[in-house]
């Protein structure tokens, strides 16, 4: 049992850090980035805060509201909410991830991203521990507003972000749209690649671990993929 959630724990990590990995390249890739990171970055360029500290506060407000739409949080949205974003700092740090030399190279760190986030989104989602904080946040709308698409409800929050972020001062170029219509194909080709059905996933709530590791309920959650 323990063994078992010590590899769901670094599969949950080895995910998270890619992901890391992904926001970085698109920030040194200078071309603009995500809706979201256009917004954490706007609020670090009128803040002077670390993209790190604005991602862990963002995500912290995010995790708040979906807690009180009433949606379950795991040991993974937690670990998303606090670690992502001083893993980019400490990346930032290390300066191993050159800035883009021209606009084609920019679009070409761009599309990397892409597929490390689809990566890192294999690992951490299959380690069945919870969604990020974003992804639970447009969970909890979609349970809420039935009649109305999630890719509807997904798209309305993330121009929200961007728009807001824009006039922050966060940096919007020719990568933001590789970002937002190229995001869905990298995924796609990424989990058909490892055979990776999201649906077949069970996700943990942090209550539910704690009861399983303390042995008060029979370990049913599903185990990563392979």
């Amino acid at each position: 049992m323990v063994l078992s959630y010590v590899k769901r724990f670094l599969r949950l990590y080895a995910g998270l850090f890619l992901c890391a990995v992904s926001i970085l390249l698109a920030i040194q890739g200078g071309v603009g980035v995500t809706p979201w990171d256009v917004f954490h970055m706007g609020i670090q360029n009128i803040t002077g805060i670390s993209y790190g500290t604005v991602n862990i506060l963002v995500g912290l407000c995010i995790l708040t509201t979906s807690i009180v739409l009433g949606e379950p949080i795991g040991f993974g949205t937690l670990c998303n909410t606090l670690s992502v974003g001083y893993m980019v700092d400490f990346l930032k740090w290390l300066n191993w991830v050159p800035a883009a030399p021209n606009a084609i190279a920019g679009c070409g760190m761009m599309v990397l991203s892409l597929f490390v986030l689809a990566m890192g989104s294999f690992l951490y989602i299959g380690a069945g521990m919870g969604c990020g904080p974003r992804d639970s946040m447009m969970t909890a709308f979609s349970k809420r507003l039935t009649k109305v698409p999630v890719g509807l409800i997904r798209g309305t929050i993330e121009t929200v972000v961007l728009i807001i972020g824009f006039f922050l001062g966060g940096p919007v170029g020719i990568g933001t749209v590789i970002g937002m219509f190229g995001i869905g194909p990298a995924i796609q080709i990424v989990f058909n690649l490892f055979h990776f059905n999201v649906r077949t996933i069970r996700h943990e709530s942090v209550l539910d671990t704690v009861r399983r590791l303390s042995g008060k309920t029979a370990a049913v959650a599903a185990e990563p993929a392979e």
